[in-house]
């Protein structure tokens, strides 16, 4: 179902009822729901265990855009925001969002305060950022990305049996010594250490963020950051095939840094930070929470997800009071 804003929910009044209490959900395909049926999703169970709680109409908008990040999450929130009036605006933070962000702004349009008014595709550029460097080539690796022959050569069937797969595996990460570089590798900033170029990929999202919480502001809305873990994070045994997808080996990553800089941030910007780390390694027994061969939720796994923002949203009080009276 995609309704007649692009997104994969029902279609909202506008404007919203007076007596209906609005939440925007971003985020990626993680909340958009991939592979799950609209009513399985992050958005749709939030929207169901709020409305149980008998204190009015609660409507929550699956806002989620597969790949998306916070740099094209404040632009499709400037869209939304005067359609959809939310009271609260929620962000889902994936632990690829770092990354996305930091490929992306190398194609923005900024204006005067370095936040996006366009990110307009270019594939070739993008291609040439994204395409693993060959260590043989040494420093002409890079300019050599750039070239539109290269490129095409190097994704064709004869290239990349020379020359390596362009996805990148674990151990393409690991010979081409690109493990927590946030250029090439998507999980860069779950592997728990420093590398080159982190901490501005990591500042560039920051930026983001707040722009998103003052556009929320400037909407009238509350501004709320969830961040939550991708499979190896939870444990050595989830997603055995999904990881791999994104670079990630096997084993189980127990590095809590990203979620302390995210709350970190939360404290300095002045919005809150609900962290599911906990919740969802409490809950491995209702697994397994991430699909085999994929990297998104299962059923499960989005039930833990949408629990944790439910009760979330409750204890950092960003709900009217007789929910919040409810919940204890």
């Amino acid at each position: 179902m995609t309704n007649s804003l692009g997104l994969r929910d029902r279609d909202y009044a506008s404007p919203k009822p007076p007596s209906t209490v609005r939440l925007l959900m971003l985020g990626d395909s993680f909340t958009e729901g991939a592979g799950l049926l609209l009513e399985e999703t992050v958005a749709k169970r939030v929207e169901r265990a709020l409305s149980a709680r008998g204190c009015g109409a609660y409507e929550v908008v699956n806002a989620g855009v597969s790949s998306y990040s916070p740099i094209l999450e404040y632009l499709l929130l400037q869209r939304l925001a005067p359609l959809l009036t939310p009271d609260v605006v929620v962000l889902n933070f994936d632990m690829t969002d770092v990354h996305d962000d930091l490929v992306r702004t190398e194609t923005a349009i900024a204006n005067d305060r370095g936040l996006p008014v366009a990110v307009p595709p270019d594939p070739i550029r993008e291609t040439a950022l994204l395409l693993p460097p060959l260590p043989a080539l040494g420093p002409l690796g890079r300019p050599l990305n750039r070239l539109v022959l290269y490129q095409t050569f190097r994704k064709s069937e004869a290239g990349q049996s020379l020359l390596g797969p362009v996805k990148t595996s674990p151990e393409q990460l690991a010979a081409a010594r690109l493990i927590g570089d946030p250029e090439h590798d998507p999980m860069a900033i779950t592997r728990g250490d420093d590398r080159p170029g982190l901490e501005r990929a990591w500042t560039l999202t920051e930026h983001y963020l707040v722009g998103v919480r003052d556009l929320a502001r400037s909407s009238g809305a509350s501004f709320v950051l969830v961040v939550y873990p991708h499979a190896h994070q939870v444990s050595a045994g989830e997603s055995p095939l999904g990881r791999r997808r994104l670079g990630v080996g096997a084993g189980f990553y127990g590095s809590e840094r990203p979620f302390a800089r995210l709350e970190a941030l939360g404290r300095r910007a002045g919005f809150p930070v609900i962290n599911l780390l906990n919740t969802f390694r409490g809950r491995t027994a209702d697994g397994p929470l991430f699909r085999h061969d994929d990297i998104h939720h299962t059923p499960a796994g989005a039930a833990v997800f949408a629990d944790g923002v439910t009760a979330g949203l409750l204890a950092v009080r960003a709900l009217p009071a007789c929910l919040n009276r409810g919940a204890r």
